[in-house]
């Protein structure tokens, strides 16, 4: 497995410093974006000080990113005060894979309309990053390929409605998406994702909306078959890199 992705320090970053506004805003955007990528996992409690130290800033923007996060659902706030990815249900988890079935269905469906061979060739590429990831067993690194791949795809939608949604249900699911990896056999193979381009080449939505929603199932099926409760090291004791790179 390649070597460990971490959160960018914010003095590291060739960029002129964020103000206060920005760098709360830069916080929250990688945490979000490693919340969906599946670095975090199901139980992890969110460590201000770790969290502040791997970015290089100070605790106060990583508290109020843990607040915000809080408020929407994607992380937990226990009884002590820490906060932590919460651990959800077989019947929560799959009420969500099925709302997000309906809602990235309905993105890509507006997406195959707006479809151009650009598009479709900076995908495919994009899906030969996560097969190469799959046959190396670099579960980060399939993760962040899938990430980039399903969000390319619905921000070809140009929906501001729909987008709000997925990356919602993103950030509940995204944590437990590292569980659908964890069999011997790493039975994900990204097909689903070539039906999709097939779609997408020929213009056909239901084609594309079939394909989508059996990779969804899928990955439904191999976390709820595994248990999606159980306490795993995995990914949990890593930061991030820098999220841009993903999302």
């Amino acid at each position: 497995m390649k070597k460990p992705i971490v959160l960018a320090r914010m003095k590291d970053l060739n960029e002129p410093k964020p103000v206060r506004g920005q760098l709360q805003n830069l916080v929250l955007k990688r945490m979000r974006a490693g919340l969906m990528v599946g670095a975090f996992v199901p139980g992890q409690v969110m460590s201000l000080r770790k969290l502040a130290a791997s970015l290089g800033t100070s605790p106060m923007p990583v508290r109020e990113a843990l607040k915000q996060l809080v408020a929407a659902n994607a992380l937990e706030e226990l009884p002590s005060g820490s906060v932590r990815v919460p651990r959800l249900s077989e019947a929560r988890l799959s009420e969500l894979f099925h709302v997000r079935e309906v809602i990235e269905g309905m993105a890509v469906k507006a997406a195959c309309t707006k479809a151009t061979p650009a598009l479709v060739k900076h995908l495919e590429e994009i899906n030969k990053q996560l097969i190469s990831a799959i046959s190396k067993r670099d579960i980060l690194g399939c993760l962040a390929s899938n990430l980039k791949f399903h969000f390319t795809l619905y921000s070809a939608a140009e929906s501001a409605t729909l987008m709000p949604l997925i990356e919602s249900l993103w950030l509940q699911c995204g944590p437990t998406l590292y569980f659908s990896l964890l069999s011997p056999a790493m039975p994900w193979d990204a097909s689903a994702h070539a039906e999709i381009l097939a779609g997408l080449r020929a213009r056909k939505a239901a084609a594309v909306q079939r394909a989508l929603a059996r990779d969804i199932r899928t990955t439904a099926r191999n976390i709820l078959s595994g248990g999606a409760n159980v306490p795993i090291n995995g990914l949990s004791g890593r930061s991030l890199t820098d999220m841009d790179a993903y999302f």
